[in-house]
């Protein structure tokens, strides 16, 4: 069995030294992996419902940092070197394909090969319309 954690990636958590401490006690215990969530905008109250739970909340605190995937993999696979770098579930249509394969192929080669990428289409229609994306019924 592998055992995994969420990064914070939003909140007050989400700051160069926390996530120093937490990704070496990390290691330091034996966790396996370390995934991290990708949003870009974090509204506040967004008319989008959350798709994954029997409420409305979204699962994000809308204060303080909120920090990009894809960075904060890169930035973990350099102080890092045992546990798998993790995309939770990387909104595909928020990126160029070509630019985003090289940035990722990049962070598992500096990592030594510890980079997992999941992917999916995206659910918050407010996050597509203020990174000028394509249409949000046209995302896949």
């Amino acid at each position: 069995m592998e055992f995994g954690f969420y990064l914070p990636t939003h909140g007050p958590l989400a700051k160069r030294d926390p996530i120093l401490k937490i990704a070496s006690h990390a290691e330091n215990i034996g966790f396996d992996s370390m995934v991290a969530g990708d949003h870009v905008i974090a509204p506040i109250n967004p008319e989008s419902q959350y798709p994954y739970s029997v409420g409305s909340e979204v699962p994000w605190d809308s204060s303080g940092e909120h920090l990009e995937m894809i960075t904060e993999l890169a930035f973990l696979a350099g102080i890092t070197s045992k546990a798998k770098l993790v995309t939770s579930v990387m909104i595909v249509p928020h990126r160029n394909p070509v630019l985003t394969a090289k940035m990722l192929s990049t962070i598992d080669v500096l990592s030594g090969g510890r980079l997992v990428v999941g992917v999916g289409v995206g659910w918050l229609e407010e996050e597509f319309e203020s990174l000028d994306t394509p249409p949000f019924n046209r995302r896949g």
